[in-house]
């Protein structure tokens, strides 16, 4: 993070190696395809004694197949994303680099323009919505980890109505 002295900050999103929750959740995905494919090595070979379970089994193992290759390929997608959100007196500027895509694409909203920030402080999917009358941004704190908290309080500093959901604070209309 990067604060200067003119009130504005810079905040990059961590590498994806020290993102929240990177470990267990391949972990688990690493898990379960070991046990996925143990239950179809056990189903081919009891083939013969029961071949309706065995069947039913290797349809049920290529379902997980294609759930797990479905996460598996948005953690991959995730650690080719990084993110770099400005924050100055007026407005917030959101960069995603895709290094996977090699696109760059960048959003922005004048604070003043802000009608409320809606805030999901969940650690593993922590990110704030700014709404405003022309576009929703939608801006990640999850990668930024402890820095997402820096967000809040910015916003809060400048004025903006953040709403916490956790809280049951009431979205406005």
């Amino acid at each position: 993070m990067t604060v200067a002295s003119t009130g504005h900050i810079t905040l990059t999103s961590n590498p994806h190696k020290k993102r929240v929750g990177l470990i267990p959740l391949c972990a688990v995905i690493a898990v379960l395809w070991m046990g996925g494919l143990a239950y179809v090595a056990m189903a081919i070979m009891t083939f013969q004694r029961n071949p309706e379970l065995s069947i039913g089994i290797i349809i049920m193992m290529s379902g997980l197949g294609f759930v797990l290759s479905i996460f598996g390929y948005s953690l991959l997608r995730d650690s080719y994303q990084d993110y770099v959100l400005e924050l100055t007196d007026t407005e917030a500027v959101l960069i995603v680099i895709d290094r996977l895509r090699k696109r760059k694409g960048t959003q922005m909203v004048l604070l003043d323009d802000i009608s409320y920030a809606e805030y999901h402080p969940y650690a593993d999917s922590a990110l704030v919505i700014l709404h405003t009358s022309y576009t929703d941004m939608q801006v990640p704190l999850w990668p930024m980890t402890n820095q997402g908290r820096d967000v809040i309080d910015y916003l809060d500093g400048r004025g903006v109505r953040v709403i916490n959901v956790q809280s049951d604070d009431p979205i406005p209309d």
